[in-house]
């Protein structure tokens, strides 16, 4: 069979290269983004919440897209085989995440005062379950080719060694043209009812000099929902 069509080794490599193309290529699990949005009553606490959400979101080093599970019960009708039907539906396991923390433990703060509006930490009562819960946001990255503009004045008519390769002259301006690349959005997941479960403890030896603190939070929640008009 000719090189190129089905039943060719080479034939489904190619279908395989033209179906990533027009998907745009793969998903990396380096290109993510995280927007914490923390309980209304922490954000009293914190005037700078704004800024130290930002922060740590942008600390966060590992963590997982939460799943979704579908949950059935056997049904057996006469003699025919069983069937697994569908009765309801769940949300799969925690959000569990990793950052990176500052030398002064901010990071650890924040979560600490975040689990404080869960239970008071004097009498030991839990509070409101609407005192404590907060949003998340995770969001799959990656980039398209990007042309960035720049206009600067005329430096030199008569020669030169600067490359305006891609720059036209306009009026006396130069206007130069580079090839680069922007990051987007390409999905959105909305985690909803987030608080922080379980705050990890923070390992420290001698022979980790090189290393950075990192902090393991485990995130509990009700629900998440696919972002569909995500900013890109």
């Amino acid at each position: 069979m000719a090189h190129g069509k089905i039943g060719h080794p080479g034939g489904v490599i190619d279908k395989f290269k033209a179906s990533i193309a027009r998907a745009g290529g793969f998903a990396r699990p380096t290109r993510y983004e995280v927007v914490l949005t923390a309980p209304q009553m922490l954000k009293e606490q914190y005037p700078e919440i704004d800024i130290l959400e930002q922060d740590i979101g942008l600390q966060c080093n590992t963590i997982s897209m939460p799943g979704h599970d579908l949950q059935t019960q056997a049904v057996k009708y006469g003699s025919a085989p069983v069937r697994d039907m569908v009765t309801s539906h769940g949300y799969a396991g925690d959000v569990v995440a990793s950052f990176y923390l500052d030398r002064a433990l901010k990071t650890k703060m924040f979560f600490d005062a975040w689990q404080s509006l869960a239970v008071d930490m004097a009498t030991h009562k839990a509070n409101y379950y609407s005192d404590y819960v907060g949003t998340m946001k995770i969001y799959q990255l990656s980039s398209i080719p990007w042309t960035e503009t720049t206009i600067t004045t005329k430096e030199d008519v008569s020669g030169g060694s600067r490359d305006h390769r891609t720059s036209k002259h306009k009026h006396g301006m130069v206007e130069e043209k580079y090839n680069t690349y922007k990051t987007i959005r390409t999905h959105g997941m909305k985690v909803e009812e987030v608080y922080p479960a379980t705050i990890g403890a923070i390992e420290y030896a001698y022979i980790s000099s090189a290393e950075v603190a990192k902090l393991a939070v485990e995130f509990q929640y009700r629900k998440w929902e696919t972002i569909r008009n995500w900013v890109k």
